[in-house]
């Protein structure tokens, strides 16, 4: 639909394999947890998701709002249902989710998606590329591949992410921009968490010369018209922090003090609250 860009994720502990990226004059990021009908639980209400607590105490707490859909397979039909406090039912160590029948994704739901209340779709930005941001910590290499017809003027764009490793692949990512900014210009705003270069041992292989530190030029333009990039993703100031903060930012959980190293002196420590603490 015009102003939602469908986007797959990387799997990981967020429980989210998907995000839509409205576009426009108010741009916001939400999150999705994408299941068929045959993933689901039917009820005379609707499809039943549930999962363990963990993760929606995660989406509760996440700075972006969170979706979840089903696709039947038998009518193709999407359902969806927001996730919060109001329809999240806990259960011990679980939590239930009913998808309504009537919940029907169209016109009229996109909309209301859009309006989802967002904490921050700048910190969403970040939450939501952490698997990224991640595995670059780790000593993963990432590159991104870019193609861009340089004489005709398009809204819509296209990188190819490719992720080195056994576990690696290459994953499209659809953007959209001004049709008269240069693509390569929104690369900043793509991924702000990352510090970009081109990727020399690839434009070596090709007869690229012209190296230098401020250069993001294409390896090749073909016949003209097709300008192809190949750019290196490594964190910049903005992803260091992020990943010292995001566990505090996101999830609500801070850095655990030291008491086996720690003393509070020994009057205060003899005191009857202190001693009752120690035996919990």
């Amino acid at each position: 639909m015009q102003g939602l860009i469908f986007r797959t994720q990387r799997g990981d502990f967020t429980g989210l394999n998907a995000h839509l990226e409205i576009t426009g004059e108010n741009p916001r990021v939400v999150g999705l947890r994408v299941c068929t009908s045959d993933e689901s639980e039917k009820s005379a209400r609707g499809y039943i998701i549930s999962g363990d607590t963990e993760i929606a105490a995660y989406w509760l707490q996440h700075s972006l709002p969170v979706v979840i859909m089903v696709y039947e397979h038998e009518r193709k039909k999407i359902f969806y249902e927001p996730v919060n406090t109001e329809n999240l039912e806990l259960a011990g160590r679980k939590w239930e989710l009913v998808i309504p029948y009537e919940n029907e994704y169209n016109n009229d739901a996109a909309q209301e998606i859009k309006n989802l209340t967002c904490t921050s779709p700048y910190l969403a930005r970040l939450a939501l590329d952490k698997a990224l941001i991640e595995l670059i910590n780790q000593g993963r290499e990432i590159f991104l591949e870019l193609d861009e017809w340089i004489n005709q003027p398009s809204s819509r764009g296209n990188l190819r992410i490719c992720i080195t490793g056994q576990d690696g692949g290459v994953y499209q990512w659809p953007f959209e921009i001004n049709p008269d900014v240069p693509q390569v210009l929104r690369l900043p705003e793509l991924f702000p968490w990352a510090a970009i270069s081109i990727d020399e041992e690839f434009y070596s292989a090709r007869n690229f010369h012209d190296f230098d530190a401020n250069t993001l030029a294409p390896y090749i333009i073909e016949s003209g018209e097709i300008a192809r990039f190949r750019f290196k993703l490594e964190l910049n100031s903005l992803g260091k922090s992020f990943l010292n903060a995001e566990p505090y930012i996101c999830r609500g959980i801070f850095p655990a003090l030291n008491q086996q190293n720690i003393s509070y002196g020994d009057e205060y420590e003899s005191g009857l609250k202190f001693q009752l603490f120690k035996k919990i």
